[in-house]
């Protein structure tokens, strides 16, 4: 037997298309069980699919020839679906950014070819804008024209490996700007379906509301008893449709998707999902610190897009916890939930009590892991340290000086512990002290004898030599140089005795001398004395001659002057 198909026009009711491009219909059989077969042939060109019951292809000279040979010929159907890509018109897009996209319609489809240029031609550079990310298509975009059954229950197709997409025959502008946001969202930004899904669901629907063109069903709250509730946390691509259950599965799917991830984008806002998108292509942690974004190698499930969608600089703004209970977790997640809450709101109080200092990755990576009580012990290590932190800024501060920053680069620099940054603050704490203990005693006034000690000495200079190491960043010199200042004056009362002693005796040593000097002079003048009342007169030459020389001289009739006895002392 042979018959003619008659094609239905594009978006017509019937299930026979036949054109230049692509053609897809049914394929029955008939006779009695065994005796019955099956062939179809296509033109040169095409090449050809079939869902349902087998048939073998063979190809000559360009065309397919398809053939079956059923047991029970009244039981085989099949859908032949065949592709000529030749044969397709072809609209090139080069839109900003390196978009390059290529509409690829049915020769018979004006409608649709210019529906899709148009819808891409005025939503991509909303999109790109809106999402933030860079086109990640190296090559050119195929957006190819497809009949709805040939795409098993789907609207549109975007193939992750090949990126390209399939749209089907009907004309709506949402879901081509939804495939044609699976550029980006698919699982290699985030690798749980209702994630990217829910996120090409209201994206499509943002752009589509923000250029003025058709928008769709908005997003809406689905119901626990829907027929189709499924949990989204377990919500897998069954690649086909065939039976009722999988489809209402797919449209509660689709719907519940769309609706949690409209709370997160609108409690965060559209600036903040941008970064989100951008942290999470560069794998970087949601937990920034002070330095650089860490890399992480954390699979980007439910987990860190929560995360990344949730900055840590703002409250949460909205609880999703009932919101996930609901639609997306298990109940073991939820509880996983509640405990983030808490050791986010413990985390932002230990930013606040930071005044600036950002914990370190010792802190930062379990919260990003999800490791709640390991950070939550980390948190307690690091207030630690913050509370060491004030009493060095209080004592600084009292002693006018600005410590250098070496214990915030501790502190936001841990990766294996804070043992550092406690030994670097109590040693902070040990040098202010030794300079507070060395002004004390350099501004005090000195008493007399801690003047005498003091002379020639200048113990301000290893105070201010002190000061000035404590700020930059060096403690045991600041420690050493302030012990010195502060011996100096300690020291300097003893130091003013002993000069003092030293002086009396050296003074009383020298008045002995003085005295001695004076005896011993006294005493050699006296000799001297002596000496000259001891010699002759040696005057003779000058006397005049005795009238007779050879006389004896007359005897003496007083005694000469004593020293001892004054003159005229008889004996």
């Amino acid at each position: 037997m042979r018959y003619d198909l008659v094609g239905g026009a594009p978006r017509s009711s019937s299930s026979i298309r036949i054109g230049k491009a692509f053609s897809t219909f049914g394929v029955w059989a008939w006779g009695d069980p065994g005796r019955g077969s099956v062939v179809v042939r296509t033109p040169q060109g095409f090449g050809d699919q079939v869902v349902g019951d087998p048939m073998s292809i063979s190809s000559s000279g360009g065309a397919e020839t398809l053939r079956a040979t059923p047991a029970e010929p009244e039981k085989f159907y099949a859908i032949v679906s065949a592709d000529n890509p030749l044969a397709y018109t072809t609209d090139r897009l080069s839109l900003d950014g390196g978009v390059e996209i290529v509409v690829m319609a049915w020769p018979e489809d004006h409608a649709w070819d210019d529906t899709v240029a148009k819808t891409l031609r005025t939503a991509m550079p909303s999109l790109r804008d809106l999402i933030g990310l860079d086109w990640p298509v190296a090559h050119d975009l195929n957006v190819r024209e497809r009949y709805t059954p040939a795409l098993e229950g789907y609207a549109g197709v975007f193939f992750t490996e090949s990126q390209r997409i399939d749209v089907s025959e009907d004309l709506d502008p949402v879901v081509i700007v939804h495939e044609a946001s699976h550029a980006w969202f698919n699982d290699q930004l985030f690798v749980e379906r209702w994630i990217y899904e829910g996120l090409a669901q209201d994206y499509a629907w943002r752009v589509q509301t923000a250029v003025g063109g058709p928008v769709g069903e908005g997003p809406s709250r689905p119901k626990l008893d829907d027929p189709g509730y499924v949990r989204l946390e377990a919500w897998t691509f069954p690649e086909v449709i065939r039976d009722q259950e999988t489809d209402d599965h797919e449209r509660f799917g689709y719907q519940a998707s769309f609706w949690v991830i409209e709370q997160i984008v609108r409690s965060v806002g559209v600036d903040q999902m941008r970064e989100a998108f951008a942290n999470a292509q560069a794998n970087l942690t949601a937990y920034p610190g002070a330095g650089k974004p860490e890399e992480v190698v954390h699979v980007d499930s439910w987990r860190r897009f929560l995360d990344l969608a949730q900055s840590i600089d703002r409250p949460d703004q909205v609880d999703l916890v009932k919101a996930f209970g609901d639609f997306v977790l298990r109940e073991s997640d939820v509880a996983d939930l509640v405990d983030r809450a808490a050791a986010r709101d413990r985390y932002r109080l230990l930013l606040i009590d930071g005044d600036g200092w950002l914990p370190g990755w010792y802190v930062r990576q379990p919260m990003g892991e999800w490791r709640f009580d390991v950070a939550g012990t980390r948190m307690t290590e690091a207030s630690a340290v913050l509370a060491l932190r004030k009493h060095v800024d209080g004592a600084a501060a009292a002693l006018g000086l600005e410590p250098n920053g070496a214990l915030r680069t501790a502190y936001e620099g841990a990766t294996n512990g804070f043992g550092g940054a406690k030994s670097l603050a109590q040693a902070e704490l040990d040098a202010l002290a030794a300079i507070g203990d060395a002004k004390a005693k350099v501004e005090a006034e000195p008493d007399l004898l801690a003047k005498i000690g003091l002379l020639g000495e200048t113990p301000s200079v290893p105070y201010a030599a002190a000061r000035d190491a404590f700020e930059r960043g060096d403690v045991e010199g600041a420690r050493t140089s302030a012990a010195v200042a502060a011996a100096l004056v300690t020291s300097a009362s003893m130091v003013g005795q002993g000069r003092l002693i030293l002086a009396i005796v050296v003074a009383v040593g020298l008045l002995a001398l003085l005295v001695i000097l004076a005896i011993a002079a006294r005493r050699r003048r006296r000799r001297r004395v002596l000496a000259l009342a001891a010699e002759p007169d040696v005057a003779e030459p000058y006397a005049t001659l005795a009238a007779d020389p050879d006389a004896a001289p007359a005897a003496p009739t007083e005694r000469p002057p004593d020293a001892e006895g004054g003159p005229g002392t008889q004996l």
